[in-house]
C-alpha cells in the first residue's frame, strides 16, 4: 500500500513524502540527489522491499518536486540541514531507526546522518557519492560543457531534446534507454516548473561541505558503497575512498554504469545490490 502526504518540518515548510508498506515494519529511507525527486527510486524497488517486509520511505527535498520552494538567497541552507529534514520525516512517521540509502548528494546526506546521528541508522548505502576529499578527481571539462548546453525554459516538449544528451552522458557507456530517460524527465516536469539548472540551490547548499574522510573513519554502521565505473560527475575514486574510510564497508563497482543508470539491466543490478544489502542487515 502506497501513501502520499506532505509533512511539515521547520518554519512551515512542507516536504512531499511517499511511503510503502506497513509502518510497523523495519524502515528503509531513500534520499535522492541534487535536482532529483523521489521518483529517482523506482516503484519496482519500493514494492520489492515491501514484499520483503520493509516499510519504505522516499521524499522530495526542500526546493524541489512537490516540496516547498525556498528563496535560497534570503533563506540559505546547507546539506546538514537537508540531513535534518530526513530526520524530521523519520520523527513524523515515528521511525526510530532506518536503513538509509542515498544517491549522489543523497549519499552526502546519508554519510552526515551516519556521522552525526548514528543511533538513527541501521545500515547505510552510499551510491555515486564521495567523501568530498580534495583527492577525488574533478569531473572532466566535458561534464560542465554538456550541462551548460542544457538551458530548460519550462517547456517539456522543447526541453526534452536538451535533457536527453545530458542523461545519455550521465548514463555511462551502457546502452542508453531513451524511454527510461524520457519518463524520468516527464516526472520532473510534472512536479514543478523548470526554468534553470536542475537543483541549482542544492548545489549552492553544498558550498560549505568539508572533507569527511576522518569523520567517516569513526562510522561503525554496516555500509555498502555503490559506484559506477563510468561516472563522469563523481569520479569512482570518490566511492572507493568512501569504502576505504569506513570499517568493514563493502564496495560494489558496476561496469559501464555512469552517475544515473538509464539502462534497465544496470538499473536492476543497482536495485538488486540495495535489496540484498538491506536484507542482510535487517
Amino acid at each position: 500500500m502506497k501513501n502520499e502526504r506532505f509533512i511539515e518540518v521547520a518554519n512551515q515548510m512542507k516536504l512531499w513524502v511517499e511511503t510503502y508498506g506497513n509502518s510497523e515494519n523495519e524502515a528503509s529511507l531513500f534520499i535522492s540527489g541534487a535536482g532529483a525527486n523521489s521518483s529517482f527510486w523506482s516503484e519496482r524497488l519500493c514494492n520489492r522491499l515491501v514484499n520483503d517486509g520493509f516499510f519504505v520511505i522516499k521524499y522530495d527535498h526542500r526546493d524541489f518536486g512537490y516540496s516547498s520552494k525556498i528563496n535560497f538567497e534570503e533563506h540559505p541552507y546547507d546539506v546538514l540541514q537537508l540531513a535534518r529534514d530526513a530526520l524530521s520525516i523519520m520523527d513524523s512517521l515515528n521511525v526510530e531507526k532506518a536503513h538509509v540509502v542515498g544517491h549522489s548528494m543523497g549519499g552526502f546526506i546519508a554519510q552526515l546522518l551516519a556521522i552525526h546521528y548514528p543511533k538513527r541508522i541501521r545500515s547505510m548505502i552510499s551510491a555515486s557519492s564521495s567523501t568530498n576529499s580534495p583527492k577525488v578527481p574533478l569531473p572532466p571539462d566535458k561534464t560542465w560543457e554538456i550541462f551548460m548546453e542544457c538551458q530548460p525554459q519550462n517547456n517539456y516538449n522543447k526541453d526534452i531534446d536538451e535533457f536527453l544528451p545530458v542523461w545519455e552522458y550521465l548514463n555511462g557507456t551502457a546502452t542508453f534507454d531513451k524511454e527510461l530517460a524520457v519518463e524520468y524527465t516527464r516526472n520532473i516536469y510534472a512536479r514543478q516548473e523548470i526554468t534553470g539548472p536542475l537543483g541549482e540551490s542544492h548545489v549552492k547548499a553544498q558550498a560549505n561541505l568539508t572533507d569527511r574522510t576522518e569523520a567517516l573513519k569513526h562510522v561503525k554502521i554496516p555500509t555498502l558503497v555503490i559506484h559506477g565505473e563510468e561516472d563522469y560527475l563523481v569520479d569512482k575514486y570518490g566511492g572507493i575512498q568512501t569504502a576505504e574510510c569506513i570499517e568493514n564497508a563493502e564496495l560494489v563497482l558496476i561496469p559501464q554504469m555512469g552517475h544515473i543508470p538509464f539502462n534497465q539491466e544496470i538499473l536492476l543490478r543497482f536495485e538488486n545490490e540495495i535489496i540484498r544489502f538491506i536484507n542482510e542487515h535487517r
